[in-house]
């Protein structure tokens, strides 16, 4: 675009808060990844080694027989 510095379609790469208030409040969100917070992680993480867990106990008592559930193991705490 003639006479701008920042295309009007593709705009430019954002360079984070400027203002304190706005670092603050980008702090507070706490977000990791897009709308996704640290908190929504860690419960889906403790959720998937519950199951993890269930599963082992299911497979040494002999109820499930075949091969474990897809996906990698969570880290275990």
């Amino acid at each position: 675009m003639q006479g701008k510095a920042v295309c009007r379609t593709h705009g430019g790469l954002s360079t984070g808060p400027k203002t304190e208030a706005g670092r603050k409040r980008c702090a507070e969100a706490r977000t990791t990844n897009g709308w996704e917070t640290r908190k929504i992680r860690e419960e889906r993480s403790a959720g998937l080694a519950r199951i993890a867990a269930l599963e082992a106990l299911g497979r040494s008592i002999g109820m499930f027989t075949g091969p474990r559930l897809l996906g990698r193991p969570p880290k275990q705490r």
